[in-house]
């Protein structure tokens, strides 16, 4: 009986002793280290993810989700490139359009598509968002890395402005769904006004003023479209010829 109460005690005092040779450790799980990163990104981006991939088990791999953060940096970084290459192209047709005579700058845009990668029409858009954003109208940090996008901001009148910016619309990241949406929206308004029966003697004057600019800006549009228009039938008529385009008139 001595003799086991001795081996006991002498195992007891073993494991006293030196217990981590004897309970192995568990092994270090890789996937709680990733989790760990991505505990250091700022938490807006992870209920982002969240959100968008909730009732799923994505938000719950720390792999998938440092993955997707890493490339969501990414594409940041390059769409703010993107929209600091149009605002640089912009800017330079400003400059270029100040160092033209008048004739010198309309056949420029005639001849758009000959000098440079993209339509009159584009061009037109690209001097706009430029013009807003130095005038400060659009804040280089508020504008969009579309250039479309930032165009149709670039369209709001100015009470259309205030109210996008009450919105939180005015961002980086704002669709030009968003946008469309609140122009449609205004447009919709200025119809029900406009044909409901208006007080004798009441003149708004700053929303003829705003309606004015608007229709301004429409006119230059329409007149870059036609131009662009214009430019593509005369390539089309070089291409074909009077001939072909006398056939292609003529009744069978």
């Amino acid at each position: 009986m001595s003799g086991k109460r001795s081996r006991s005690a002498l195992k007891n005092f073993l494991l006293a002793e030196d217990p981590v040779e004897i309970i192995a450790q568990p092994a270090e799980d890789p996937r709680a280290s990733a989790m760990l990163a991505v505990g250091a990104v700022e938490g807006e981006a992870l209920e982002v993810i969240r959100d968008v991939f909730a009732g799923t088990a994505l938000p719950d791999d720390p792999v998938k989700v440092s993955r997707i953060l890493r490339v969501r940096s990414e594409i940041q970084k390059e769409w703010s490139d993107v929209r600091d290459s149009f605002l640089a192209i912009g800017r330079a047709l400003l400059s270029l359009e100040y160092s033209l005579t008048k004739m010198e700058w309309q056949r420029l845009r005639q001849g758009s598509e000959k000098l440079f990668p993209f339509s009159d029409a584009t061009a037109t858009q690209l001097r706009q968002i430029a013009r807003a954003v130095d005038s400060g109208r659009l804040p280089r940090e508020e504008c969009p890395g579309s250039y479309g996008t930032a165009y149709q901001i670039t369209l709001l009148s100015d009470a259309q402005m205030q109210i996008a910016r009450d919105r939180g619309l005015i961002r980086p990241d704002v669709t030009r769904r968003e946008i469309m949406s609140l122009r449609r929206e205004a447009l919709e308004a200025s119809i029900s006004r406009k044909s409901a029966p208006s007080l004798p003697g009441r003149l708004n004057e700053s929303e003829l003023r705003a309606e004015r600019r608007n229709l301004a800006r429409r006119r230059e549009e329409l007149r870059a479209e036609l131009r662009a228009v214009e430019t593509r039938l005369q390539h089309i008529d070089q291409i074909l010829g009077p001939d072909e385009e006398n056939e292609s008139s003529t009744p069978a």
